[in-house]
């Protein structure tokens, strides 16, 4: 049965002043005392050894520094765009580790994988006459250009004690084929028809294989595994018209007499697990991984349902959301991009209300936030799990509020890497 959320009250609370972030008049009073606490050590002369917050900015790059940056580990992965071309730059802390001639003249960095001791990096140039995908694998300590490819990397997978790297190419995604990581040398290759797409399949942050969507005749699916095996076709329902991987399952959505229906097959024997009636009553509608669930959506409202047997298990007029992380979902973003809620994607429930906090990332432990206001940001964390507000961790200079952070949470620290308003990008070292 469908529970239906009592969304509750979307305004924040009314004693906080609009020039700042939420924050409580305890933890108001906190900063306040260790400001003054700070201003007595520094009083003496230097003598005391003052803790640094737990937010710092470690260095400013001036253009032609830009975003977008993608965080891989401890390098943060950034263009330098000048007249005489771009360049790949991996930022380490405060400096430069090393550049990467690029060719091509509106790169931007699109991804970034580590697999064993290569870096993998997919940038994108819209300009391209043709492919517009390239794949460099670096040495990440020194950026040596290891080899490259005129392809997306969709996904990497573990081969014995090597790696798999699984790349898609052609301008009209024309061939599938997998690479040795650390040679690039080529492992298969598999030219794709027309009528058919493909949708990466992930067991944790590993590639397990590619769906392949056919059209021609019947609509049906196949897996192709990360080694180029190709399994038998699965057929899907008469008038499918697309298809998305969502919570190990391959979901489907289509029309049978004049009633709109989802179907789903589990992953990866693409095997019938259940077919039910479509919860939106019209066009357009999404379905998308939220994992543990799947999420089916239109403009306003989201339908949850359950994985094992297709039933709504809530549904809501949240104002537009997505899938911050597992088990988390952001809430109310059409409006009001500034004011988000968090909530359980199992359940519903409101974990917190943002207020004027926007979401910068999900590190793997916390959700990062940021405050744009006074010509300043405010940078915060929030555990969706916990209670109350979120707590500050620093303040820095106003951003464009573009920000990114590493998604990882594996580290005691990380980073975050705002685009500078004057310009530039700002880079800040976070504990966590």
């Amino acid at each position: 049965m469908a529970v239906l959320i009592d969304l509750g009250d979307p305004r924040g609370l009314d004693d906080e002043p609009e020039a700042g972030p939420l924050v409580s008049r305890a933890a108001r009073r906190g900063a306040a005392l260790v400001a003054v606490v700070l201003a007595g050590l520094l009083g003496l002369g230097g003598s005391a050894v003052v803790p640094p917050p737990p937010l710092v900015l470690v260095a400013h790059f001036d253009p032609p520094v830009t975003g977008p940056v993608v965080l891989s580990g401890d390098l943060a992965l950034a263009l330098e765009r000048r007249d005489g071309g771009r360049a790949l730059l991996a930022i380490d802390g405060g400096a430069v580790r090393w550049r990467l001639p690029l060719e091509g003249l509106s790169t931007e960095v699109f991804s970034a994988v580590r697999a064993g001791r290569t870096l993998l990096v997919t940038l994108i140039d819209s300009a391209a006459p043709a492919e517009m995908w390239t794949t460099y694998a670096v040495e990440p300590d020194t950026g040596t250009a290891l080899w490259q490819a005129r392809a997306m990397l969709l996904g990497v997978a573990p081969r014995a004690a090597e790696w798999t790297a699984v790349l898609g190419g052609g301008a009209e995604r024309e061939w599938l084929g997998g690479r040795d990581v650390a040679s690039g040398r080529e492992l298969w290759r598999r030219a794709m028809s027309a009528p058919q797409g493909w949708t990466p399949y992930r067991v944790g942050p590993d590639l397990a294989g590619l769906v392949l969507f056919e059209t021609a005749g019947r609509p049906q699916a196949r897996l192709l595994t990360p080694d180029g095996v190709l399994g038998e076709p699965r057929p899907l329902p008469t008038g499918t018209e697309g298809m998305q991987v969502a919570a190990n399952l391959v979901v489907a959505a289509y029309e049978r007499d004049g009633a709109r229906r989802i179907a789903a097959l589990r992953l990866p024997a693409l095997e019938p697990v259940w077919d039910v009636a479509h919860p939106v009553g019209g066009y357009p509608y999404y379905v998308e991984d939220c994992a543990p669930m799947v999420c089916v959506t239109d403009s306003d409202r989201v339908w949850v349902l359950d994985p094992a047997d297709g039933a709504a298990r809530w549904q809501g007029q949240v104002g537009g959301s997505y899938a911050l992380a597992p088990g988390v979902l952001v809430s109310n973003v059409n409006e009001r991009p500034r004011y988000g809620v968090l909530r359980d994607t199992v359940t519903g429930r409101v974990l917190l209300r943002l207020a004027d906090w926007s979401v910068i990332e999900h590190d793997g432990r916390s959700v990062l936030l940021a405050y744009v206001g006074d010509d300043r940001t405010w940078f915060g964390a929030a555990e969706p799990a916990g209670s109350g507000r979120p707590r500050v961790l620093g303040v820095g200079g106003p951003t464009l509020d573009r920000c990114w952070a590493d998604t990882r949470g594996t580290a005691d620290a990380g980073l975050v890497v705002c685009q500078a308003l004057l310009g530039g990008l700002d880079v800040y070292r976070y504990t966590r």
